[in-house]
């Protein structure tokens, strides 16, 4: 069984809403959040989450390389097979931390995608550097094959399978 990890943000972790937006990076042994949905998916690929990190999208916003750290040696201490960095559907502040914390996590040779949906700004700005799986805006339809899709492809990173034929599941 494959190891995954999710990260997410203070929201959707379960931690609050704007009042816990500098919330310091943490962590449970559990899957949280959308990770309760997710986690039978990654079954049906030979993975399961073992971890959610997450902190607020704005304490990340002024200390990036801090939770970069943090993350990436939360993943390397789990052993972790794939992370995967989301969803963070439109959410501009949490796509930008998905998003860049799976460049840092993939130069650090650890296999990650993000998630979120085309209205996120941080698409535009990191398509060409991450993997990024699409997904409908909250509460858009298409939503359930969105989560398929990201076991799909990030229980492949895990199982360092070729992505090659997934393109279509990313922007």
């Amino acid at each position: 069984m494959k190891k995954i990890i999710l990260i997410l943000n203070h929201v959707q972790a379960g931690m609050g809403s704007d009042e816990n937006a500098q919330l310091a990076p943490s962590g449970k042994k559990t899957a949280l959040g959308p990770g309760q949905t997710l986690n039978p998916l990654f079954k049906e690929h030979d993975a399961q989450i073992i971890a959610t990190l997450f902190c607020g999208d704005q304490y990340y916003e002024g200390h990036q390389a801090e939770v970069q750290k943090k993350f990436i040696g939360f993943a390397k201490k789990f052993e972790a097979d794939a992370v995967l960095c989301g969803p963070a559907m439109h959410y501009p502040y949490f796509g930008e931390m998905a998003a860049s914390l799976t460049e840092a996590l993939n130069k650090a040779g650890i296999p990650a995608a993000a998630a979120m949906s085309e209205e996120n700004p941080a698409v535009e700005k990191y398509e060409k550097k991450v993997a990024i799986i699409k997904m409908p805006k909250k509460g858009g339809i298409g939503l359930n094959d969105s989560f398929k899709n990201m076991a799909a492809y990030v229980s492949a990173l895990a199982h360092d399978e070729d992505v090659s034929n997934m393109q279509a599941m990313l922007f």
